[in-house]
């Protein structure tokens, strides 16, 4: 991760304005940055072409409250062989979200906000209680896709305890 973040910082060194990436959590794809910047979309824009790849910006006070709304939230009631995980699926591309998702067999929604909607995502356990990784449903990335189709355009959903962990390491960095 660290060369694929050096190289990219190198891309956007070649642009007028100094955006960089400071720091990041796993491999996930999540990154704390920094800009002078404050147009949500230039900067979206610039980081799509550094990374080859599309993404959001949000900022912290955003990831705050999306984190706060999902704490807030109840869980659906206990399943055997299921535990419930709360996450977040931030809009990528397309228009922002105004209705109620209805469940799938992934997950139950929440409304956050028109930029981002909670998940609670049903992981299916073994026999022996851990985590069944063959359960065939597929994990964030499938839970992105079922947002995608029902709210139309791109989202990218993680875990709330990825996320809350980004943002205490963007914490860190503050000036």
């Amino acid at each position: 991760m660290e060369d694929y973040v050096h190289e990219t910082n190198r891309r956007l060194a070649l642009l007028p304005t100094p955006t960089r990436i400071v720091d990041w959590f796993h491999s996930t794809g999540n990154f704390v940055v920094q800009t002078p910047k404050t147009n949500r979309w230039e900067i979206t824009d610039e980081l799509s072409l550094a990374l080859g790849a599309p993404c959001t910006v949000l900022t912290r006070d955003e990831v705050t409250l999306c984190i706060a709304i999902a704490n807030k939230t109840g869980n659906p009631p206990p399943e055997t062989g299921i535990r419930w995980t709360k996450g977040i699926a931030f809009k990528v591309k397309g228009r922002r979200c105004t209705l109620d998702l209805k469940p799938t067999s992934r997950a139950v929604f929440f409304h956050a906000n028109s930029y981002a909607v909670g998940v609670i995502k049903k992981d299916r356990l073994t026999n022996s209680g851990v985590l069944d990784k063959d359960d065939g449903a597929g994990g964030w990335g499938a839970v992105s896709e079922d947002v995608s189709k029902a709210a139309g355009g791109m989202w990218t959903a993680r875990s709330l305890v990825r996320i809350e962990s980004l943002l205490k390491i963007a914490n860190k960095h503050i000036i």
